[in-house]
C-alpha cells in the first residue's frame, strides 16, 4: 500500500512528472529503530528484549519493549534503569550502525545509482531519474522497496517528496501496512504544516530555537512558515532562515553521491563447530587468505577489522583489532588465534580448549585505505624488517600481551602517562591521549629517565631520624636529611626541591599528594610523593 498523507493524487501521474514546484524530488529509504536492529544483530539478542544503547550516561535509541516500559531517548541511564530493572544497556556505536547498513546500501545501488548517506539507518537519492526510469515516483518507490525486502531481513520503508527534510517526516508516517509514503509535487509545504516546531531540532544548528518559537506562540511549522522570512532571519540568523525555508518546503538539499564500500566480509563455518583453537584458525586460514587477495586486487589496505565469533550456545564474541600500519594475512590468523585464547580465558580454561565449540568467525574490514596512500617513504615508515620479525616472534611465543609497545599519554602522576599496548595494535591518537589539556601539577621537565611500574615505598627521614611529614597546607616541618630506599641504608640527602601539590578529583575525596625531587648521597636523583606521612618513590632520574 501507498500513504498519500492525506493529499490530493488525483493526478498523481501528472504530478510525478511535472517541473513545477520548488526543491528537489528526494527517494528516501528509511529502516526504522537501526541502532537497535543493528546492535541486536550483531550480539545476537532476541528481537523482543528489552534493550537501550547509551552515549555518555543518556539513552540514544531503545527497542520496542523498553520504549513500553517508558524508556525513551534523552533519560539518564538510571532513570531508565529505575523504569525497567531488566533492561540489557550496551553501549552506541555509530561504526557498528554503519558497518551493518553497508549491504543495505549496496542492495539500493543495484537498483538505484547515486546514494547519499543521511546517516545509518537512513539513506536518499534523486528521484527524477528512478521515477522516469520506472514510470514514475510512485512506480519507482514501489520497485525499490520490492528488491529490498527481497535482500534484508528487517522493515524497510521507502517516502518520495520534495526535499530531504520533507521526505524523512513523510517517512517516520509509514506503517507495516503502508511501508511508502509519497507527498506529491509541490505539497510538501502542506504536509509539513502540521508538524511541530521540535521536528526542526535536529536540523537547525540553534537547539533552542524550538523552546523560544514556542514562548511566541508559534507551535507547528505551519505557523512559522507564515512569518516573514526576513524577520525570521533576523531574529535567529541563519539557523532561522534555514528552519524556515525548511518549514516552507523549499528544500534544495545538497545530495552528494556516496561510494558504496566493497564487501570484502570473509566467513569461515565450522560443522560441526570446534573447541580446539589451532584447528578453527586452520580453517580460517583460506578465508582469511581469500581477503588478502580481494584486498590486493582492489589496490587497498586493512588497517582496521571487526573478529565476530559465534558459538553453539547461540554467544557472540566481537573484538575490533586495530594495526599501526596494515595487517598481512599471517597478522589477522594471529589476532584470530589471540581472539579464540582470550575467549578461553574467560571460560576459565587452562589450556587452548574452549568451553563452547564455535561454528563461526566472521571477519570484517572496518578500516581500508588505497594501497598507494602507504607507499613506503624513502627511509621506511615501519621498523627495520629484523625488528619486527623479532618482535613477532617474541609475541608467539609469549602470547599477544607478551610483548609491549608504549606512548606518552596526558595525566599528572607518571603511571598515568604510560600507555602500554601489545606490540602490532595501533597506539592511541593525540586527541585520545589527551595530550594538549594543560594538566596541572604534572612533573617539570626533565623527565625521569624510569619510572616504577608500582611506587615503591621509601622513607624520608629528618636530622633527628624522624620521618619527615607534610601539613596540609604543604609545608614541610622538617627538612629532609636522609633518605632510606627499600631494603637499603639510609643514604644522606644533598639537595632536594619541593613540594609540588598534585590535586586531581578533588571531588571524590581522592587523597592530596605532594611531589619532591631529592639527590641523595651516591648522586642518585629521585622523584617522590607523599601523601604528608607515608612516602612512595616514583621514579628515578638515570
Amino acid at each position: 500500500m501507498t500513504a498519500d498523507l492525506g493529499l490530493d493524487t488525483s493526478s498523481a501521474g501528472a504530478s510525478d512528472h511535472s517541473t513545477s514546484g520548488a526543491g528537489l524530488r528526494v527517494l528516501l529509504v528509511w529502516c526504522p529503530q537501526w541502532s537497535v536492529v543493528a546492535v541486536r544483530r550483531a550480539q545476537g539478542i532476541a528481537s523482543d528484549a528489552q534493550l537501550a544503547l547509551v552515549d555518555k550516561g543518556v539513552v540514544v535509541a531503545s527497542s520496542a519493549a523498553a520504549l513500553e516500559e517508558g524508556v525513551t531517548p534523552g533519560l539518564r541511564v538510571r532513570q531508565a534503569q529505575h523504569r525497567c530493572p531488566d533492561m540489557t544497556v550496551l553501549p552506541y556505536d555509530p561504526a557498528l550502525e554503519l558497518a551493518a547498513f553497508e549491504p543495505v546500501m549496496r542492495a539500493i545501488e543495484e537498483k538505484v545509482p547515486g546514494i547519499h548517506l543521511v546517516r545509518p539507518g537512513l539513506a536518499a537519492v534523486r528521484a527524477q531519474g528512478p521515477s522516469r526510469f520506472y514510470g514514475g515516483d510512485r512506480a519507482a518507490a514501489h520497485t525499490l522497496l520490492t528488491h529490498l525486502q527481497a535482500r534484508v531481513d528487517h522493515p524497510v520503508r521507502v517516502a518520495v517528496a520534495d526535499g530531504l527534510f520533507a521526505a524523512e517526516q513523510a517517512a517516520y508516517t509509514t506503517t507495516d501496512d503502508s511501508p511508502v509514503a509519497h507527498v506529491p509535487r509541490g505539497e510538501s509545504a502542506t504536509f509539513l504544516a502540521h508538524l511541530p516546531v521540535d521536528t526542526l531540532d535536529r536540523e537547525v544548528a540553534d537547539g533552542r530555537m524550538s523552546n523560544v518559537l514556542r514562548r511566541m506562540g508559534i507551535r507547528t511549522l505551519g505557523d512559522l512558515a507564515a512569518l516573514p522570512r526576513a524577520d525570521v532571519h533576523a531574529r535567529f540568523g541563519a539557523s532561522g532562515l534555514r528552519a524556515h525555508r525548511l518549514a516552507g518546503g523549499v528544500d534544495v538539499p545538497a545530495l552528494a553521491p556516496r561510494a558504496v564500500p566493497q564487501d570484502l566480509t570473509v566467513e569461515a563455518t565450522l560443522d560441526p563447530g570446534s573447541d580446539q583453537v589451532e584447528h578453527i584458525v586452520a580453517v580460517c586460514q583460506p578465508q582469511v587468505d581469500a581477503l588478502m587477495s580481494r584486498l590486493t586486487a582492489a589496490a587497498l589496505l586493512c588497517h582496521g577489522l571487526r573478529i565476530v565469533m559465534r558459538t553453539e550456545a547461540g554467544r557472540v564474541h566481537r573484538r575490533l583489532w586495530q594495526h599501526p600500519w596494515h595487517f598481512t594475512a599471517n597478522e589477522v590468523l594471529d589476532r584470530v588465534r589471540w581472539q579464540l585464547q582470550d575467549v578461553a580465558a574467560d571460560d576459565g580454561s587452562e589450556d587452548d580448549s574452549l568451553h563452547r565449540a564455535v561454528v563461526s568467525v566472521r571477519i570484517e574490514p572496518e578500516s581500508v585505505d588505497a594501497a598507494a596512500h602507504h607507499a613506503p617513504g624513502l627511509w621506511g615508515d615501519r621498523p627495520d624488517e629484523h625488528v619486527v620479525q623479532t618482535l613477532t616472534g617474541l609475541q608467539h611465543q609469549l602470547g599477544h600481551h607478551g610483548v609491549l609497545v608504549s606512548t606518552v599519554s596526558g595525566g599528572r602522576l607518571l603511571d598515568e602517562r604510560r600507555v602500554l599496548r601489545p606490540w602490532g595494535d595501533a597506539l592511541p591518537d593525540r586527541w585520545e591521549r589527551r595530550l594538549e589539556q594543560p594538566w596541572p601539577g604534572t612533573v617539570p621537565g626533565p623527565a625521569p629517565a624510569t619510572v616504577f611500574a608500582q611506587a615503591r615505598p621509601v622513607q624520608v627521614l629528618g636530622a633527628d631520624r624522624e620521618a619527615v611529614s607534610v601539613d596540609d597546607r604543604s609545608e614541610v616541618r622538617t627538612p629532609p636529611a636522609w633518605f632510606v630506599p627499600t631494603g637499603d641504608a639510609p643514604r644522606p640527602v644533598t639537595a632536594w626541591a619541593g613540594p609540588w601539590p598534585v590535586r586531581q578529583r578533588w571531588w571524590r575525596a581522592h587523597r592530596a599528594f605532594n611531589r619532591f625531587q631529592l639527590v641523595d648521597g651516591r648522586e642518585q636523583a629521585w622523584l617522590l610523593l607523599t601523601d604528608g606521612r607515608d612516602w612512595w618513590a616514583e621514579a628515578r632520574y638515570d
